[in-house]
C-alpha cells in the first residue's frame, strides 16, 4: 500500500488495480482543498468508512467539526476499545493500515545494505522531527528509556529521525532521518526495535520491523500495533523502570517475520476489508480481497496537528 503521507483519502482498489466506489477517510479533513476533493469524490458517487490512521482519529479532540459518523458507513480501526473512538453506528473491523505491509517489499534479504559504524546498534527508535510526530512516537518517554538502556545495558543505541531541538543523551546516537531502503537496512540489523508511542494509529515501521524479523518492545498503551505483540514478536512495557527488563527479556527463539506473514500483509488485511465492505455493497467485484492506494488526485498536504 503505498499511500500519500498527509493525505486524508485512500482509494480502495481491486488486486489489479481497478478503482472500487470506496474511499477511506484517515484524518481530518480540514483544508480547503481537501474539503473540496472530498465533495468531488461525493459526486462520482463514492462511498466512503473510516480507517484510524492519525493519532485517536475520529476521537474527540482529534478531528474537526464534521460528524464522521454520518461520512463514514463503516470503520477498520486499530483499538482495543474501539466505542471509546469510533461513532456508534455502522461495523467495524479490527485493520490498520500497517497490517498491508507487504513482506515480499520488506523482507531481510532486500535490506541488506553496507551500514557504516553509526548506524549499527542493538537498539533503534524512530523518532519524528515535526510536533505531531514527536506526539504520536512519545519522544519523553523515549528519551528516558533510551538514557536507562544506554546507561544500565552497554547496548548499542540508536535513534533516527530525531527531533530538531533533541537534548543529546549520553550513550545514545542521533541522526536525522533516513531514505527508506537505508533504515529498513538499520532495524534489520539492530537486535530490537523500541516503540514507546501511545497515539500512533497505525505505527508501519512496527510492522516493519517484524516483516524483517525483528522482535519489537512496545508501549503497553499504544492505540495501534499492540495486536502485533505476542510470544512470536516481542514483548510490552510500560515506563522507563522495567524497558531494560523488556529488551534484555527478549531471548531466542522468536520468529517475528512468521508470524506477520501468516496473519498480515496486503492479501490478509485486503480479505478483511473485503468482508467489512461487502454486505454494503453487493456490487464489489468478485474477487479475494482488495488493496489500498493513494488517492492521487487529492492535493497533498501536511495532516494537520491535533486540535
Amino acid at each position: 500500500m503505498n499511500g500519500a503521507a498527509g493525505a486524508p483519502f485512500l482509494r480502495v482498489t481491486g488486486p489489479g488495480g481497478d478503482v472500487l466506489p470506496w474511499v477511506l477517510v484517515r484524518a481530518p479533513i480540514v483544508t480547503r482543498a481537501h474539503h473540496a476533493r472530498l465533495t468531488n469524490l461525493a459526486r462520482e458517487g463514492c462511498r466512503f468508512a473510516g480507517a484510524t490512521s492519525y493519532l485517536g482519529f475520529p476521537g474527540a479532540g482529534y478531528r474537526d467539526e464534521r460528524d464522521y459518523g454520518l461520512l463514514c458507513e463503516a470503520w477498520l480501526h486499530c483499538f482495543r476499545e474501539p466505542d471509546r473512538f469510533l461513532p456508534s453506528s455502522g461495523p467495524r473491523a479490527l485493520v490498520s493500515e500497517s497490517d498491508f505491509t507487504d513482506p515480499l517489499r520488506v523482507e531481510p534479504s532486500r535490506a541488506g545494505w553496507p551500514l557504516p559504524p553509526q548506524l549499527i546498534a542493538d537498539v533503534v527508535h524512530v523518532s519524528g522531527r515535526e510536533p505531531w510526530r514527536q506526539e504520536a512516537k512519545n519522544w519523553p518517554l523515549a528519551a528516558r528509556c533510551l538514557g536507562r538502556l544506554a546507561r544500565e545495558t552497554g547496548l548499542r543505541v540508536l535513534v533516527v529521525d530525531a527531533p530538531r531541538d533533541a537534548e543529546a543523551i549520553r550513550g545514545v546516537t542521533m541522526m536525522g532521518p533516513l531514505p527508506w531502503r537505508l533504515l529498513l537496512a538499520v532495524i534489520a540489523s539492530a537486535r530490537c526495535l523500541l516503540v514507546p508511542a501511545v497515539l500512533d494509529a497505525s505505527p508501519r515501521v512496527l510492522a516493519e520491523a517484524l516483516c524483517l524479523d525483528v522482535p519489537v518492545v512496545v508501549n503497553r498503551a499504544i492505540l495501534g500495533g499492540w495486536q502485533y505483540v505476542n510470544a512470536f514478536t516481542g514483548v510490552f512495557f510500560e515506563e522507563e523502570d522495567d524497558v531494560v527488563a523488556a529488551v534484555e527479556g527478549l531471548g531466542a527463539g522468536r520468529r517475528p517475520r512468521a508470524w506477520f506473514t501468516a496473519h498480515h500483509g496486503p492479501a490478509h488485511a485486503g480479505a478483511r476489508v473485503l468482508q467489512l465492505l461487502r454486505p454494503l455493497d453487493a456490487s464489489l467485484p468478485d474477487v479475494t480481497h482488495v488493496l489500498l492506494t493513494a488517492d492521487r488526485d487529492a492535493p497533498e498536504r501536511p495532516v494537520p496537528g491535533r486540535r
